[in-house]
């Protein structure tokens, strides 16, 4: 995050906020009260983040640089399960550290990064980034399944790897415009999706 030198203190603050956002939501939390967690003043928190909009895509961010025990995924998992099952279980470890901020707050983004293409582009391009990374890393961890023998020699990991993050994205938009669509359901459509797509 801009303007800390620390990564110790970034990490401190994404968990911090990250507390106060579980605890009590994201629209009940206050710049000042986040910015109280970083020990500086809302005026200074302001002039760094501008937004609370801001700081969550920040924060965002933060939470995927600090996502090193990733690189050890296929030591944790059992693979004797079907392979649909651990590309599931993968993503839901990473989709579970942003489900926090709910529905609301990710309808906001929505809008947010309509606005960022004219106001913020570096911003905008930081949030397209995530997804990105997200594919990109995807890609490797099927490639790693692959190397495993998962899947067959001519798998290709590329194509399946954005086939599932058009399938994730379509769950999760289904999932925050749809008022009565519960998390369970998001998990459920994207659960049959990849054991189509991988079976």
């Amino acid at each position: 995050m801009k303007g800390f030198q620390d990564d110790g203190m970034k990490e401190e603050l994404y968990n911090r906020a990250t507390k106060l956002f579980i605890e009590r939501g994201y629209e009940e939390v206050t710049m000042k009260e986040i910015a109280e967690e970083a020990n500086l003043s809302e005026k200074q928190f302001v002039k760094m983040f501008n937004s609370k909009g801001d700081f969550v895509i920040e924060l965002m961010m933060e939470g995927f640089s600090l996502e090193e025990e990733d690189a050890k995924e296929l030591e944790r998992i059992d693979l004797n399960k079907a392979v649909a099952d651990i590309v599931y279980d993968y993503i839901m470890r990473r989709l579970d550290r942003y489900m926090v901020f709910g529905k609301k707050m990710f309808k906001e983004m929505m809008s947010w990064s309509l606005s960022l293409m004219k106001k913020k582009p570096a911003l905008m391009n930081k949030f397209v980034q995530m997804d990105f990374m997200f594919v990109d890393d995807l890609i490797e961890f099927l490639d790693e399944l692959k190397d495993k023998g998962c899947f067959e020699d001519n798998f290709d990991s590329v194509q399946a790897g954005e086939v599932i993050y058009s399938v994730l994205a379509f769950e999760f938009l289904v999932y925050i415009y749809q008022p009565n669509h519960s998390r369970e359901q998001l998990n459920n459509g994207l659960k049959k999706k990849l054991q189509f797509i991988l079976t």
